[in-house]
C-alpha cells in the first residue's frame, strides 16, 4: 500500500527528535478547543495537531496539512509539559462531567512519538484521553497509543478500497486492519462515520461496513454528517475545495442511515 508522501519538509509519521527528554519534546499544534462536548464522553478539551497521511476531499481541518510544514496561521509549537499545564486548566470540568483530554488533527499519530509522551503525561495524571484517529499509521504505533489511551475514535470512511482512494488519497487495507487488530485489545473503540453525500452514503457501503463492523466487538457508531463549515477555510489558505456545491445530507436521509445501523445491533449517535 502507498501512503501519501508527507509535505516537504516534514519528519515521517512517528518520528521525532531520540535525544530530547519526554518533558521537552515538542509538537506542532493548531487549536485547542475546550469544552467540548463531541469529541468523546463529558467536558473535554481537544487538541488538534498537524499532520495527516490522508487528504480526504471533506476534510473540514485543512490547516492540519497545509501548515505542517512550517509556521503560520494559529500553528505553534508546545512541549508536552506546556500543553498539559494547558489542558489541567479545565480539570474541574473534567471531574464534574466525567470528561477529559481528546488529542486530534489531522492524524495525531502523524506526530507518534509526541503523542505517546502526552498520552503517558495524561495517563501520569489521571486524564482521561481519547485519541482520534484515522488508522492509516504503523500498527505498532497504533497498539502503543491503545495501552496508553482510555478510548479510541476511530474513523470508518468507505469500505471500497478504490473508492476510499479516490476521496481520500490512498487505499484503507491498513486502516481495516488496524481496527482488526483493535478487536483484539481491550481499549474501548467508538466508530465515527463521516456521512458524505456522493461519496459514502450508498446501501453497498452501508452494507459493507456494517457486515465488516457486525464482525467486531464494536457497537458504538457515531454519524457525522457533512456540513460546509469548511468551505471558507479553504479559500483562506488558497487550497481546491473538492466537495464545493454539495449539500449537507438531509435529516430524512441520515435517520435512514441511524435506523439501518440500529436494526443491525450497533448504539448509532448522530453528531457526536
Amino acid at each position: 500500500m502507498v501512503i501519501p508522501a508527507t509535505i516537504a519538509g516534514c519528519a515521517s509519521p512517528g518520528t521525532s527528535a531520540p535525544h530530547q527528554p519526554q518533558a521537552a519534546r515538542t509538537g506542532r499544534i493548531f487549536d485547542i478547543k475546550r469544552f467540548s462536548s463531541h469529541d468523546g464522553p463529558g467536558i473535554r478539551s481537544t487538541a488538534f495537531l498537524t499532520g495527516c497521511p490522508l487528504r480526504c476531499a471533506w476534510c473540514h481541518n485543512p490547516e492540519a496539512f497545509a501548515l505542517h510544514a512550517g509556521t503560520g496561521g494559529n500553528t505553534r509549537d508546545v512541549t508536552v509539559s506546556e500543553l498539559i499545564r494547558e489542558l489541567e486548566r479545565d480539570i474541574p470540568y473534567y471531574d464534574n462531567s466525567g470528561g477529559g483530554v481528546t488529542i486530534s488533527g489531522g492524524e495525531p499519530l502523524f506526530q507518534g512519538r509526541f503523542t505517546l509522551d502526552l498520552l503517558a503525561a495524561c495517563r501520569k495524571r489521571e486524564l482521561h484521553t481519547a485519541l482520534d484517529t484515522c488508522g492509516l499509521v504503523e500498527p505498532s504505533l497504533l497498539a502503543e497509543a491503545a495501552s496508553l489511551a482510555d478510548l479510541i475514535l476511530y474513523d470508518l470512511k468507505a469500505m471500497n478500497p478504490e473508492a476510499h482512494r479516490h476521496w481520500t488519497g490512498a487505499s484503507n487495507n491498513r486502516i481495516l486492519e488496524n481496527l482488526s487488530m483493535l478487536h483484539g485489545l481491550a481499549v474501548p473503540v467508538w466508530i465515527r462515520f463521516p456521512l458524505i453525500p456522493g461519496a459514502n452514503d450508498d446501501d453497498a457501503n452501508l452494507e459493507a461496513m456494517t457486515d465488516f463492523l457486525s464482525a467486531t466487538r464494536f457497537r458504538r457508531i457515531s454519524i457525522l454528517p457533512y456540513h460546509k463549515i469548511a468551505d471558507g477555510k479553504y479559500q483562506r489558505i488558497g487550497l481546491e475545495y473538492r466537495m464545493s456545491g454539495v449539500e449537507a445530507p438531509s435529516p430524512e436521509r441520515i435517520e435512514v442511515i441511524r435506523t439501518r445501523f440500529a436494526k443491525a445491533g450497533f448504539e448509532v449517535r448522530v453528531g457526536s
